[in-house]
């Protein structure tokens, strides 16, 4: 066996599960809302870098935060406009069947319009939406849950993110780390 064989049986060091992946920088990025600048990208990656040789068991974990964050992007990127709020009462009126002639013609001349009810003849529709949960409210919860525990495995990213869930004085968020 050569040497060239034997190295190419061997998994490439980004195949390894303890590695970042090259998409890593910019998801984390996109994860935790920190602004595309030179500074941030290098915090970024000093934070992957320590993580990397501090605790490489973590980034298993790690990647399967951003995998989750990027899949609920992707969903939110998908919702229409009657999925972002939830609505708690929708009404509509419209004409009545029996409102028209049997051949189902309108009125045309003014005189024949005063034999109907005009109300009967427009149509409105009315929808209120609460403060109860959206879809899309419980996707950005779900992502906000996330992106928190990515956070844990690298806190000095915390200062950078523009999310205001997460960064804050208070956050009682905690999470286990699974080992991989």
């Amino acid at each position: 066996m050569t040497s060239t064989t034997a190295m190419s049986d061997l998994a490439s060091p980004s195949d390894s599960p303890y590695r970042w992946r090259a998409a890593d920088l910019e998801g984390i990025r996109v994860a935790l809302s920190i602004p595309a600048r030179l500074p941030a990208i290098r915090a970024i990656n000093d934070a992957m870098a320590d993580l990397e040789q501090l605790y490489p068991d973590a980034i298993p974990t790690a990647r399967r935060e951003l995998d989750a964050i990027a899949a609920i992007d992707t969903e939110l990127a998908g919702l229409g406009p009657e999925q972002l709020q939830a609505p708690i009462e929708t009404r509509r009126k419209a004409v009545s069947p029996d409102a028209l002639p049997e051949d189902g013609s309108l009125p045309v001349k003014k005189a024949d319009v005063i034999e109907y009810d005009t109300e009967l003849l427009r149509e409105e529709t009315i929808s209120r939406y609460g403060e109860g949960l959206s879809i899309e409210g419980a996707l950005r919860r779900q992502r906000s849950g996330h992106a928190q525990a990515l956070l844990l495995m690298l806190p000095s990213l915390d200062s950078w993110s523009r999310d205001p869930q997460l960064s804050g004085q208070a956050r009682s968020f905690t999470a286990a780390l699974e080992r991989g």
